[in-house]
């Protein structure tokens, strides 16, 4: 590309960033740290192109001159261009292949140049291969730290993530140091083999019935202390039997949880799938973004006969990855009331799950739109499916494998809050989990209730709690024949309250810890495959 090309499609950005990201492999070529970044004014012409210098990594080679990112040496290039003089400054692009960081930022904005797009975000490049240590702060929240009367920055990124980080894990310079003194695949694998050994007992095969029935709890007490007694007792030996129960009288108004599912219903059915992707691209270290039947369980083989769109209340995360109009407002209040009624549950269980835990200390974990926060919001739906097309994926290949709408699993989370729509079955979960006897275990139904909010535990309290709480199987069924006549869609929205990153969960005795963030991360890696 060269310094006189001029963009005038529609995957203008895209293209400058192409030449970016070339910038960051010309530095690895030339034995320099995978970063470049390249100037672009309104017209579309790149004026200017660097890389890392070599001198500014003493990891290779160089005098550790620690001035010298791509960045800044694209800065030091500005002051030397015959054919930057009179053009308005204000109105060029840096192009940089990973978000740029504190001190480029600075560089960026004194240079007078007031819109920025990045490749990968620092955040992707220090959790999949750089580890933590740097001194980096998400440039957008950088800039909006200024005081009043600051030049507005324009910030666009993550863009081409994948094709930015791929030069980072050739480059073959990074070797991400290990967080917490434990394996992380250990935690992991030990969940994922849970799952498989539950299905390899039977009930992989098992019918549901209807023997037994999820107990249905009311969150109103009255703010009576011998209310809120009787409640904690109530929801604790549901945690610790089954894993799940309902809850009804929970406080989230009907009229949202309604506006949620009808924002959602139009998200997935009015646009192509090529539309949904464009406007939420999926990220998988960040868990964040659109999907199309991608979910595969290691438990199963079998890939998830759903979409989902997967809003990630981390700062930063979801910028150029929410759909337009009301969707943003109606997920944000609905991500606020979810999250206030998960820490009130997690609350009233904390004194016998955890008992060494200082009051407050799991609702303290979950913080909504922090910089390590990972509490998520997860559209789901599954799409409406002929007859024929029903009974054949429920009929085993030669494999023995069979499909589901989301296949048995268990969630990775402290406590998920399932919000369903009357008339819309399928989710079932394993109705009596501590039955060892072979044959015997069976799935049960959780049928939607008017108002009401499926709860589940998940397995990082029920690691937090040594165990005493129990996450269990649960799955959404393919529909019967009857129930698609006519086909119909099933739709749901799932909150998952999940620790923020850098929270110790405190394992089973002599086990090792390990932090959320690692925790999540490992789960991540596991279970989705593209």
């Amino acid at each position: 590309m060269s310094s006189t090309s001029t963009f005038t499609t529609r995957s203008y950005d895209e293209d400058c960033m192409k030449a970016a990201i070339a910038q960051s492999q010309v530095a690895v070529e030339e034995g320099c740290m995978p970063f470049g970044a390249v100037l672009v004014d309104d017209a579309g012409n790149i004026l200017a192109a660097a890389h890392n210098c070599s001198a500014a990594s003493s990891k290779r080679g160089g005098k550790g001159d620690v001035t010298r990112h791509a960045e800044v040496e694209l800065v030091r290039k500005m002051g030397a261009l015959d054919n930057i003089d009179g053009k308005d400054k204000t109105k060029c692009t840096i192009y940089a292949s990973t978000e740029p960081c504190v001190m480029c930022a600075g560089a960026i904005y004194w240079s007078g140049v007031s819109r920025v797009v990045y490749g990968c975000s620092s955040e992707e490049l220090e959790q999949t291969l750089s580890g933590p240590g740097g001194f980096d702060i998400p440039v957008e929240r950088l800039y909006q730290m200024g005081r009043p009367g600051m030049r507005k920055m324009n910030i666009v990124g993550p863009l081409l993530a994948k094709e930015a980080m791929d030069v980072h894990r050739a480059s073959g310079v990074w070797c991400k140091p290990i967080t917490t003194n434990n394996d992380n695949g250990k935690h992991t694998n030990q969940d994922i083999e849970t799952e498989r050994s539950l299905l390899q007992s039977g009930l992989g095969a098992a019918p549901a019935t209807r023997d037994f029935q999820v107990p249905v709890i009311s969150m109103s007490t009255q703010d009576d202390d011998d209310d809120e007694t009787i409640l904690a007792n109530q929801l604790w030996d549901a945690a610790r039997t089954v894993g799940f129960f309902t809850v009804v009288d929970h406080g989230i108004p009907l009229e949202l949880i309604q506006q949620a599912f009808a924002v959602s219903a139009d998200f997935f059915s009015n646009q192509t799938r090529e539309e949904k992707e464009e406007q939420s691209p999926f990220a998988k270290e960040l868990n964040s973004g659109y999907e199309y039947f991608t979910q595969v369980r290691p438990s199963t083989g079998t890939a998830d006969q759903k979409e989902s769109l997967q809003v990630t209340a981390r700062q930063g995360v979801m910028e150029g990855r929410w759909p337009p109009e009301k969707f943003q407002d109606t997920a944000t209040q609905l991500l606020e009331h979810a999250h206030k009624l998960a820490n009130r549950i997690l609350t009233l269980l904390e004194k016998d799950a955890c008992p060494l835990n200082e009051a407050g200390t799991l609702a303290k974990s979950h913080t909504l739109w922090a910089p390590d926060g990972q509490c998520t919001l997860r559209f789901l739906h599954y799409p409406p499916m002929e007859p024929e097309t029903a009974k054949q994926l429920t009929t085993p290949d030669e494999q023995g494998k069979i499909h589901w709408r989301a296949g048995p699993h268990t969630d990775w989370d402290n406590v998920t809050l399932l919000f369903q729509q009357p008339g819309q079955a399928g989710l079932e979960c394993c109705s009596n989990p501590h039955d060892t006897t072979k044959g015997e275990r069976r799935w049960t139904p959780i049928d939607p209730v008017e108002g009401g909010i499926a709860i589940n535990i998940g397995d990082m309290l029920a690691r937090w709690s040594d165990g005493r709480l129990y996450s269990n199987l649960h799955r959404v069924r393919m529909p019967t024949v009857e129930e698609c006549t006519p086909p119909s869609s099933r739709y749901s929205i799932a909150y998952f309250a999940q620790s923020d990153k850098a929270t110790v969960i405190r394992s089973k005795e002599g086990e090792d810890p390990i932090t959320a963030g690692d925790y999540i991360l490992s789960r991540i890696r596991s279970n989705f495959e593209s």
